[in-house]
């Protein structure tokens, strides 16, 4: 087992801990009359996901999942469980996230993260002779949309990071890279269309037909907030206003820990998907620097074992999961600094939350799997 990879994964998921605590006390005193009601739930969440990532790591077999059958099971299962979200799901603040069952409230999407990547990379072992087909392409591509799209109804960042890292298992896999080399000018086109939606299209319009479905009119609206967020200072460009002033105020050393003042009721739940400008506040541009060196370790020792595995599924498992941690960081530390539209994308092992913490523990859990599993083979020779 990588016991680099642990140290750094329970050192980022200690000072999570210790973050959402600074990020919440106010916010958790005002809303439930205790300072420590949030931190308390995440140090559980956090024990459980450290417990949970331990069993996966040492008493489960990755190799069980390179079974087709049991990795189209796990995936339909994931996908009908976001299907049903507008349903049985729970909404809160507009958007339908969750299933709660009893006290506890479930994120599928965080499953169907995992579960494409599992049967994604079956499929590509299952077909490796014929990777340079189209049809095969076009298969691994359906794979990857059916949750994408799903999601997307309800979660645009989780979407984004789903076809990221199905694209990236796709790319180490398959030799056509002019394939990738299209679908890229192809995003960046789309992209540029967007934004050029955004500042031509009536805001008092409301957007209709197949586009009103791709970009309806609060993702148009965040665009434009995107590009200027004092066009809405109070509303949807409040947040990102907000967040610049935390990033600002925070300097070379920060204003000490616990000593933020946009999170006392500034910043909207500061420690959701706004922790990092807190973060930034209060522990300065050379704090930030290092817990992005630390994401930049994990990456790193995460992308070295995708390399040493001992067989493809377990290469392209961990490229994938690497991929899922790496598109989080970025579009999260993006969104904070205002060069990505807000997307609702956690901070992964730090910000606030139950499902997202423990499943992401568990698929770092299977890619320490797949380390100790190389490294038992390697001394067996």
């Amino acid at each position: 087992m990588d016991m680099v990879l642990v140290t750094i994964i329970i050192g980022i998921v200690t000072f999570g801990v210790l973050m959402v605590y600074s990020a919440s006390n106010y916010y958790a005193l005002v809303t439930f009359g205790d300072s420590f009601d949030l931190v308390k739930k995440q140090g559980l969440y956090a024990c459980v996901g450290i417990c949970v990532m331990f069993f996966v790591a040492t008493r489960i077999d990755y190799k069980m999942f390179n079974n087709f059958n049991l990795a189209l099971t796990i995936y339909i299962g994931a996908n009908l469980l976001v299907a049903s979200l507008p349903l049985i799901g729970h909404e809160s603040k507009g958007a339908t996230r969750w299933i709660r069952i009893g006290p506890l409230s479930l994120q599928p999407s965080e499953f169907a993260k995992i579960a494409t990547i599992l049967l994604l990379s079956a499929f590509i072992v299952r077909y490796r002779n014929k990777l340079s087909h189209m049809a095969f392409l076009a298969c691994c591509g359906v794979i990857i949309i059916i949750p994408g799209g799903l999601v997307l109804l309800e979660n645009m960042s989780s979407a984004i990071v789903i076809m990221s890292a199905g694209i990236l298992i796709m790319f180490v896999s398959t030799p056509q890279v002019w394939y990738y080399v299209a679908g890229a000018g192809a995003a960046v086109a789309g992209a540029f269309y967007a934004l050029f939606l955004a500042n031509t299209l009536d805001p008092t319009v409301e957007t209709t037909g197949l586009l009103g479905i791709v970009l309806p009119q609060y993702r148009l609206d965040r665009f434009r907030v995107w590009l200027d967020p004092w066009i809405d200072p109070r509303g949807d460009g409040y947040q990102p206003i907000q967040s610049l002033y935390a990033i600002g105020s925070g300097g070379l050393f920060g204003q000490g820990y616990g000593s933020s003042i946009q999170k006392q009721g500034f910043l909207p739940e500061p420690h959701n998907d706004i922790i990092f400008s807190v973060i930034c506040e209060e522990l300065g541009l050379v704090g930030a620097c290092i817990v992005l060196l630390a994401y930049g370790i994990l990456i790193f020792r995460g992308l070295s074992i995708a390399i040493r595995a001992e067989d493809l599924f377990g290469s392209l498992v961990a490229t994938g999961l690497v991929g899922l941690v790496a598109v989080q960081v970025i579009i999260n530390v993006a969104v904070n600094t205002n060069t990505f539209p807000t997307t609702g994308m956690q901070l992964p092992l730090v910000s606030y939350g139950g499902t997202a913490l423990v499943v992401l523990l568990a698929s770092l859990g299977l890619l320490l799997n797949i380390s100790r599993s190389a490294k038992i083979q390697r001394a067996g020779k």
